[in-house]
């Protein structure tokens, strides 16, 4: 890992450039609707759900489905995991995936070519709302002297994660909502975000991002003791989330949460491409809904996996024409999804 202190003019141009590309997803970039390019009726023998590394929330998830699927439908489904969503994306374009667990705004970005894609990948389609809250959050070690966001200026912060690009987006979120600037940092360089998170206990640098009640800050905290930072609790901060589709959120209990903790919170999709068919993607969805209480026993995330979050009215990505035709069917799709999908289509 390498580490060096942002130069200040640097730091500028990049914020103003970050605040720009964030932006564009928001303001109107081109939502690509196109049919589904897989007409065959067959199911796979086989598919594939690209995860982050192991220990964090998306491979949990994408585990649990895994098991689920290959259980109770004709299609094996295994596990992939990447380094981030930037790494396995050209694979779900290209049809070398199946699927993908992304959040909300690296969804939208993807298919758009927006913010951390260079060009759009317009086959993403959304298959299931997934959790919602996950929650994410900054931890340092608990014996820390960073109490507060304003305790940041000056330390070393985990930087840039590599193939994970939206992780170091979300993370110039929390520095802007927190009230810090990048210039005020040190930034240490990971590839990925267990890099980072066992580099604050291994003391390379102070502060690291990490999804909240995941197997990775069980780790790092039986190493040594960790606690989240908690973003203000006020209007600013929430208007500044909200800009990009993200809440404010007090967390739950959950190792490194110490008294009221408020974090950040996003839908982390499920997410597929036209390049797979209708029947295999209905079968699929069908089988996670029908079972769901066999997945809520596979991680606690699953808990926030309901129902009531598979068919999202808030959308940023369109919906795969499979999941839209099981959801219609057990009366959770509504015109009010008719007439979003057709809103961000246009």
């Amino acid at each position: 890992m390498e580490q060096r202190k942002i130069r200040f003019g640097l730091s500028l141009i990049l914020w103003a450039w970050f605040s720009l590309y964030l932006a564009a997803p928001v303001m109107g970039a081109k939502i690509d609707c196109s049919p589904v390019t897989n007409s065959s009726n067959d199911l796979p023998r086989t598919a594939a759900i690209a995860t982050n590394p192991a220990g964090t929330g998306a491979h949990s998830l994408g585990a649990g489905l895994a098991a689920v699927g290959s259980t109770t439908t004709p299609i094996s489904v295994r596990v992939q995991p990447y380094n981030g969503p930037n790494a396995w994306m050209p694979l779900l374009q290209g049809g070398e995936l199946e699927f993908g667990i992304m959040n909300i705004l690296d969804a939208q970005m993807a298919q758009t070519g927006t913010g951390n894609y260079a060009k759009p990948n317009p086959g993403v389609r959304v298959v299931s709302g997934g959790v919602f809250p996950f929650t994410i959050g900054w931890f340092v070690r608990d014996r820390s002297d960073i109490k507060e966001t304003k305790d940041l200026k000056g330390k070393r912060m985990a930087w840039d994660y590599g193939g994970h690009a939206i992780t170091q987006t979300l993370q110039l979120i929390f520095l802007e909502a927190g009230g810090v600037k990048p210039t005020d940092l040190i930034q240490v360089r990971v590839s990925n975000i267990n890099d980072g998170a066992r580099g604050v206990v291994e003391g390379k640098m102070d502060v690291a991002e990490s999804g909240i009640g995941i197997g990775l800050v069980e780790e790092v905290n039986a190493a040594e003791p960790v606690r989240f930072l908690s973003l203000p609790n006020t209007d600013n901060a929430k208007a500044i989330l909200a800009k990009y589709g993200l809440s404010l959120v007090k967390s739950d209990p959950a190792t490194g949460i110490k008294g009221d903790t408020y974090t950040i919170g996003y839908s982390l999709h499920l997410a597929s491409s036209t390049k797979v068919g209708e029947r295999t993607v209905y079968t699929l969805v069908k089988s996670w809904w029908e079972n769901l209480s066999e997945l809520q026993t596979k991680h606690p995330l699953f808990k926030r996996w309901t129902k009531e979050n598979q068919a999202l009215t808030n959308f940023r990505t369109p919906y795969h024409p499979g999941a839209i035709k099981f959801y219609r069917e057990v009366g959770v799709w509504t015109p009010a999804h008719d007439a979003h999908l057709k809103e961000i289509c246009q």
